[in-house]
């Protein structure tokens, strides 16, 4: 396989790696009966790991962009799982704090996260996770450093 081919396969490959752990994962949460998403879930466990980060912090740290993340924090508040915190400095700035019931949530879900992290990652040995991880924040950090060419 040349080196054209392998840098085809391996963006699709990933891609296509990324929907399939979606996809376990909403049909798991499903099967399961929350009533959030994966997604959601995510919003939860950083909220809980950093308190009162403001909204455009946890646009920075999942990705998304402000209209994306100003619905899913509106549907977490409308479920009582987070609620917004006037800044101290008066500024038009909301602190997003996860609540006592989205905390247990989270404390219900975590194991069911965790199992099937297991399950995808079956019989992958450290080693190849390692390697995996290696590579991926070596492409990362190409990305940070290096201007993009044709």
């Amino acid at each position: 396989m040349n080196k054209k081919e392998l840098n085809n396969l391996f963006g699709h490959t990933l891609v296509e790696t990324g929907r399939q752990i979606k996809m376990y994962n909403l049909n798991m949460f499903k099967e399961k009966g929350y009533d959030i998403t994966p997604e959601q879930f995510v919003i939860l466990s950083f909220l809980e790991d950093n308190s009162n980060l403001h909204q455009m912090q946890l646009c920075e740290l999942l990705y998304k962009d402000r209209s994306n993340m100003a619905r899913l924090i509106g549907v977490l508040e409308k479920k009582g799982l987070v609620k917004k915190l006037p800044s101290i400095d008066k500024r038009l700035v909301n602190k997003i704090q996860i609540t006592e019931k989205g905390k247990k949530l989270k404390e219900i879900i975590t194991p069911d996260i965790m199992n099937s992290r297991k399950n995808f990652l079956n019989k992958i040995p450290v080693e190849d996770l390692n390697c995996c991880i290696d590579v991926l924040l070596k492409i990362q950090h190409n990305l940070k450093t290096k201007k993009m060419t044709d």
